[in-house]
């Protein structure tokens, strides 16, 4: 089930005075979008012009996410906006809502909340202004009904801080999705399950090819989110192979003698070896570390691969 996160395009005006407070509003803005409490297929909902959205004086989204260093910020919103959906691509969940009706906030149209509310989605805001300092935002409805006009108030979700989704425990634990119940689920759900982690092309297959109930597979569940968490609580300059539980690297011998096969091409083309590896019963995921964007990439997940002296 899609998680859909709405931004609300009120939330643009007014825009910071400066180029540093643009960076807070965005910067805040991620720190939602890449929150780890928010499970599942996240969508993000927004404007077909979102990233040339000006934040300060002539400092516009796009702007702000070319500029970022944070390697592992930059890469999960830039996978949000490159398959984000527009607003007008959403289809609304009452199929009888009349032809003529309006959605307003404070008197000007809302299209992003209406979009929101109709999609079970999170309202999230740019924190410009105070208003949108809070967790739910009531959005007016009006229609023409019996041949007058008619009115209800809706309450939206709503989040510009992370700290807001506390008061979202219940819609976070409806949207969470069950766990992967076979190779192929785990692999489409890669990104979501292990957002610090890339893989090598030849672990695709690997993973696809296991059944939910193979030792195997739940192996490499839990071994990857070994991996992902020690990502998350990465916080040296360097890897350490003993923050792992039962990993290690090859030794000499092993690399002199079987170095090809532990071999892969990666996705940037190159070929490495892949020293490291996690033991998980009879299962090895060798893998290399990235200290300098805090990530891990995988190359192999499978049997163990032969060592000298067998």
């Amino acid at each position: 089930m899609p998680v859909f996160l709405v931004f609300n395009e009120l939330s643009t005006d007014p825009i910071g005075p400066d180029i540093p407070t643009g960076r807070t509003y965005l910067e805040e803005f991620s720190n939602i979008l890449i929150d780890r409490r928010i499970k599942g297929r996240k969508v993000l909902v927004a404007p077909p012009y979102f990233l040339q959205l000006q934040v300060g004086p002539g400092y516009s989204v796009g702007r702000w996410l070319g500029e970022c260093r944070d390697h592992d910020r930059r890469v999960r919103i830039k996978y949000l906006l490159d398959r984000y959906i527009n607003y007008g691509d959403c289809s609304a969940v009452d199929h009888n809502e009349p032809g003529e009706v309006e959605y307003k906030y404070s008197g000007e149209l809302a299209q992003g909340l209406s979009v929101a509310h109709s999609m079970d989605g999170l309202a999230l805001s740019f924190w410009s202004c105070e208003k949108w300092n809070t967790t739910s935002l009531d959005l007016e409805k009006s229609w023409i009904g019996n041949d007058d006009v008619e009115t209800c108030t809706l309450n939206v979700p709503h989040a510009c801080r992370t700290s807001h989704l506390e008061a979202h425990e219940e819609w976070l634990q409806r949207k969470e999705p069950p766990p992967p119940s076979s190779g192929q689920q785990l692999w489409d759900q890669r990104a979501f399950l292990f957002p610090s982690l890339d893989f090598c092309h030849s672990v695709e297959d690997q993973i696809t090819a296991l059944g939910g109930n193979q030792p195997r597979f739940k192996a490499i569940l839990r071994g990857l989110s070994d991996l992902q968490k020690y990502c998350s609580d990465w916080n040296t300059a360097n890897f350490d192979i003993h923050g792992l539980l039962n990993a290690s690297g090859e030794s000499q011998p092993t690399l002199q003698m079987y170095s090809e096969v532990r071999t892969f091409l990666c996705p940037d083309g190159e070929h490495r070896v892949f020293e490291w590896h996690l033991k998980r019963g009879e299962t090895r995921i060798h893998f290399v570390d990235l200290p300098a964007s805090k990530r891990i990439l995988v190359g192999y997940a499978g049997d163990h691969l032969p060592i000298s002296g067998q």
